[in-house]
């Protein structure tokens, strides 16, 4: 048995792209060299990778071009006669002792058990899930032969294919040896493919504390290298590895891809120069181009702090500053930053350029916080900073904010108030006061009871209250509590939810058969007008008499019969055309008029002496009360007069023969009406 124990190996799980899919597959990658193909390969399965081993690998190659131009008949041979599997595990020995990577594939492949041990923190091994051993078996295996080409083809998983022209190109097919359930792969390639390897790009060392940060272009070129190496040297002539195994990528992942690939050099001192320079090395062992050489020294690190010692305030918006620091120290440092925050947990900006390092003393001259936290750092060479603790400086401030402006708002139906204006710019605004008052003169209010932070405000009115307006004032503070005058008054209208109050009927009479109505008019003040409205009692539709202006408090009504009874209701309407209730705004009229009806429209009467006979003759109007009757007295003019005939409502006419001649007689007419109103008396006086 051999058995193998890896000794903190940094592994990368490089699987020439191979990915898992729902059936094993063959993956085949080749490169083209100037007079040779080389051909790798690998099962996708770890458990049919294993079976493959047994079973062996067989290769086809298939001539599709010649001279560039289609083959019409393909030319097909097996390079394989017999499946390749891998050598016995006596060829193995030799190479063993010269390559690590031949020894990880022969435990893998031959071993009874697989272990990884000698692991340290952070190695690849820590990272292997430990639990599967075939997984691990496989894992390594397909890694070491990433790394050793010649350890691969040992292995059964490489190939070289010399007999190749470099007018053809070649469509070669991998397979695994009577296992249909592993699915083929080919790969077409020939000599013109071949193309000289390039040099990594963005090569770069950022220098630091007795160590060297390296780090390269490993997005480009992960497809073309499986792993890179560094080469350094302190002459710039003779340069060596910087490790004894390739460096390779453990960041790279699928859902987070790698961009830069880096590398940490440790040195034993600073100051002093050394050379770089890095190549790729691909899956089948090739190494390419080197870059050019960079160098780069190490940097002492900054270890000692400035400390701010003394500060003299000027003014509200200008501090002096005083700070110490080694004079010894000044040869490792570019300068120092002043820091400023309004507390001491920060956030610090930097609110000064780089300041030389023989300077100890700055004047700052911009607008400082109420409690200002300076700190100071030191910048090394390598822009490495180390910050100083704080010190609080209190600038003594009794000036208090500008008068806010732009206060505006709005109240919508619901009573909700929304109010903005436009911010202070003071550096050490605390906040806004909201003032806010009901009436006209009245005093206003905080209604936050504390500075609110921010230039929007929701408030709410009540809309069953009576006033229709609402006031707000906002007024900044400082973080010293100094407070600004108020800004100026905001007005603004509530939306009219409420009906005004009602207006109340005072007086009325009724005379010579008509209603005179007074009321009092409504208190509110978004009055426009007044509906005064009458019906008959007992019925239900209100009918307008009469639109009234605000100024008008009473009214005739000429429009009535007499002895009904007649319902007054006098309304008022506001702004928002909302009308007054009906309660204690209507008044019942009951009409008596007792004024004579002139019911006679024509009366005469025709002396006839011939017949000895007066005649009378009258007519009623028709558009008055129905006559029922007529009564008509008579008399000689100057005596008393008596009744002389009772007639009925249909006669017009009637004749009176006793009479005496030369005399002059007065006839009484008085009509008796249906409705039992009073008719106005006629009188006729006639000649006989």
């Amino acid at each position: 048995m051999l058995k193998i124990k890896l000794l903190s190996i940094f592994l990368l799980f490089v699987l020439l792209g191979f990915s898992q899919t729902k059936k094993a597959t063959v993956m085949v990658n080749a490169r083209a060299q100037k007079d040779k193909i080389l051909i790798r390969w690998a099962v996708n399965s770890p458990s049919e990778w294993q079976k493959a081993n047994k079973k062996g690998f067989v290769i086809t190659r298939t001539t599709v071009l010649r001279d560039g131009n289609i083959v019409s008949k393909p030319e097909k041979i097996i390079l394989t006669p017999k499946p390749l599997i891998p050598e016995p595990l006596d060829s193995w020995i030799d190479l063993v002792q010269k390559d690590s990577n031949a020894a990880i594939i022969a435990q893998s492949i031959y071993g009874d058990s697989f272990e990884v041990s000698g692991a340290k923190e952070g190695d690849i091994s820590t990272i292997i899930n430990m639990a599967d051993e075939l997984d691990q078996r496989y894992t390594f295996a397909l890694y070491a032969a990433d790394m050793s080409f010649s350890s691969a083809v040992k292995a059964g998983w490489g190939f070289v294919d010399s007999d190749v022209k470099k007018n053809e190109v070649y469509a070669y097919q991998v397979k695994v040896f009577e296992s249909p359930q592993v699915k083929e792969s080919s790969y077409m390639i020939g000599l013109k493919d071949y193309s000289v390897l390039p040099a990594p790009t963005d090569f770069i060392a950022v220098p630091d504390d007795k160590k060297i940060l390296l780090s390269w272009d490993y997005e480009t070129f992960k497809r073309i290298y499986t792993s890179f190496m560094v080469e350094k040297s302190s002459d710039g002539i003779n340069f060596s590895p910087i490790a004894n195994t390739p460096l390779v990528n453990l960041n790279d992942k699928e859902d987070h891809p790698s961009k830069t690939m880096y590398y940490v050099d440790t040195l034993s001192v600073n100051d002093k120069i050394y050379h770089y320079r890095l190549y790729g090395i691909t899956s089948f062992g090739e190494k390419g181009e080197l870059t050019k050489p960079i160098t780069a020294t190490g940097i002492a690190a900054v270890v000692t702090p400035a400390r701010i010692i003394d500060y003299k305030i000027i003014n509200s918006n200008e501090v002096n500053l005083e700070w110490e620091y080694p004079a010894a120290s000044e040869g490792f440092i570019q300068g120092y930053e002043i820091n400023l925050a309004d507390n001491d947990k920060g956030p610090y900006k930097v609110v000064s350029k780089i300041i030389p390092p023989s300077e100890r003393k700055l004047n700052f001259k911009e607008n400082l916080y109420p409690s200002n936290y300076f700190t100071i750092s030191v910048i090394g060479k390598n822009n490495q900073r180390l910050t100083s603790q704080s010190m609080l400086v209190q600038p003594v401030d009794s000036i208090p904010p500008a008068k806010p402006i732009g206060l505006e708002g709005v109240i919508d139906s619901l009573g909700v108030v929304r109010l903005k204006w436009k911010p202070n710019q003071e550096k050490d605004l605390r906040g806004y006061r909201i003032l806010k008052a009901n009436n006209t003169g009245e005093e206003f209010v905080d209604i936050y009871h504390k500075s609110f932070v921010g230039t929007n405000y929701k408030d709410s009115v009540s809309l069953k209250m009576t006033n229709s307006k609402v006031y707000y004032r906002i007024a900044a503070e400082d973080m010293r509590f100094n407070i600004s005058d108020p800004s100026d008054v905001l007005v603004l209208d509530k939306p009219d939810k409420i009906p005004p109050a009602a207006p109340i009927f005072k007086d009325y009479d009724n005379k010579d058969g008509k209603v005179h109505l007074k009321w009092i008019r409504s208190y509110s003040e978004d009055v426009v007008g007044y509906s005064l409205r009458r019906r008959e009692k007992g019925q239900e539709k209100w009918l307008e008499i009469k639109q009234i202006n605000d100024t008008i408090q009473e009214f005739t009504d000429d429009r009535v019969e007499n002895k009904k009874t007649y319902q007054y209701a006098i309304l008022a309407k506001d702004k928002s055309n909302l009308w007054s209730s009906f309660d204690h705004s209507v008044v019942t009229v009951q009409v008596m008029d007792f004024t004579p009806v002139k019911i006679i429209t024509f009366l005469q009467g025709l002396p006839d002496r011939e017949n000895k006979k007066i005649t009378l003759t009258w007519d009623y109007n028709k558009t008055k009360d129905k006559v029922l009757s007529m009564s008509i007295y008579k008399n000689l003019k100057g005596t008393p007069p008596t009744l002389w005939k009772e007639i009925n409502g249909d006669v017009f006419t009637l004749e009176d023969k006793n009479l005496k001649i030369n005399m002059e007689y007065e006839y009484h007419l008085i009509p008796s009406l249906q409705s039992n109103s009073p008719a106005k008396e006629e009188v006729l006086t006639v000649v006989y």
